[in-house]
């Protein structure tokens, strides 16, 4: 559409959207309209092509438009009244208005062309008018209806629209809030793993053993690196987790040397399922914390990955417990221990009532935490 396609509905647009402009637009191209109608029913066909006969056409239509103008407050007054009451009031006012003007168009017509004797025929002057004035009444209140009906779908888009704003901003508080969140619980898991490598690391330099401090230095970095660098909101794939898992019991074993031994079982159906990230490690160093460290001889960590018949892939996270004199003072960690929790915080905040931890016995003589992630079509295929 051109340029002056667009002025044409862009003045349009105004006049639907101004009363008063609707209004006077519709008087002016109705009442020219009948004098037109007039003009090629009548005096076309009967031959009146006399000054008189044009000018009675002309002169009956100003009059209809000037006996419609009161018809307007009247209809816009009964607008909220009872149904009865208001077709009394506007057939009553569109029957006047079509007998004043009925009355009118013979007197002037008798007036302007000399034609005498023309009352009895006034009923064929009337059945036209008041058919002209029902049709400008059922006009006015078409149009009235289909405004209302207008801003009532206008009022309802509005309100839909802050509704769907609303929302929208609820949703980005939430997502916002859940990141926080996420955030804050993966970094719980860093200070006291940090704070024993550094240890470690510091024991290693006193005892002059300067090149397993650099590689165990070299490990935290690494490892660090690809903990700032997970994005807490999106997962990674199992493979990714495992590496990162691994990499952090490479630090641990530096720490433990001979007293830690490490197992990994992951199915090749699992390593492309997508989990949370660095949620293992707070499973494993829970392991260490309550088993492997309180015996003096160490122990075994075992991490296995496996996908269920329903699609579910479990990861399990066992240790071996403590030697057998410490087994009294061992304690299943359920609610004590911060890794814990933050973990069945993380898997609410991914997966929602989908996401389970749970503790168990291992066959390997402590206990084993399983944790499930549920099948939501989670899987990365690059």
């Amino acid at each position: 559409m051109g340029v002056s396609g667009n002025k044409i509905l862009n003045v349009y647009g105004r006049v639907l959207g101004n009363d008063n402009a609707l209004f006077w637009s519709l008087q002016l191209f109705g009442w020219t309209g009948i004098s037109l109608l007039t003009y090629l029913s009548l005096s076309v066909p009967y031959d009146q092509y006399e000054l008189a006969y044009l000018a009675h056409n002309i002169s009956q239509s100003v009059v209809g438009l000037v006996l419609s103008i009161p018809l307007r407050p009247v209809f816009r007054t009964a607008w909220n009244w009872a149904f009865l009451p208001r077709v009394v009031v506007v057939l009553g006012a569109a029957i006047l208005a079509a007998l004043i003007w009925a009355a009118s168009r013979l007197t002037l017509f008798m007036l302007m062309t000399g034609e005498s004797g023309l009352w009895p025929d006034f009923g064929g002057w009337l059945f036209p008018s008041m058919f002209v004035f029902f049709t400008w009444a059922a006009l006015y209140h078409g149009i009235k209806y289909y405004q209302m009906l207008q801003r009532e779908r206008e009022a309802l888009l509005r309100i839909e629209s802050l509704q769907r704003q609303e929302a929208l901003k609820l949703a980005q508080v939430e997502a916002d809030a859940r990141n926080a969140q996420l955030a804050l619980l993966r970094y719980q898991l860093n200070p006291h793993f940090l704070f024993n490598t550094l240890n470690s690391v510091n024991a290693l330099i006193s005892k002059g053993d300067a090149g397993k401090a650099t590689k165990m230095i070299a490990k935290l970095s690494e490892f660090l690196r690809h903990s700032i660098r997970a994005e807490p909101e999106r997962e990674v794939t199992l493979e990714e987790e495992i590496a990162t898992t691994e990499l952090y019991l490479d630090i641990e074993k530096t720490r433990f040397a001979d007293r830690l031994t490490v197992e990994v079982q992951i199915a090749d159906s699992a390593k492309s399922r997508l989990v949370p990230p660095m949620i293992l490690q707070p499973l494993v160093e829970n392991s260490l914390k309550h088993a492997i460290g309180v015996s003096e001889s160490g122990g075994h960590i075992r991490i296995v990955a496996s996908e269920a018949d329903s699609g579910v892939l479990q990861l399990r996270v066992e240790d071996s417990g403590p030697e057998v004199s410490n087994h009294q003072s061992y304690q299943p960690p359920p609610g004590a221990s911060v890794g814990l929790d933050n973990t069945k915080t993380r898997l609410h905040a991914f997966y929602g009532d989908h996401g389970r931890l749970q503790i168990e016995q291992a066959d390997i003589g402590g206990y084993s935490v399983l944790v499930e992630v549920p099948l939501s079509g989670a899987r990365r295929t690059d």
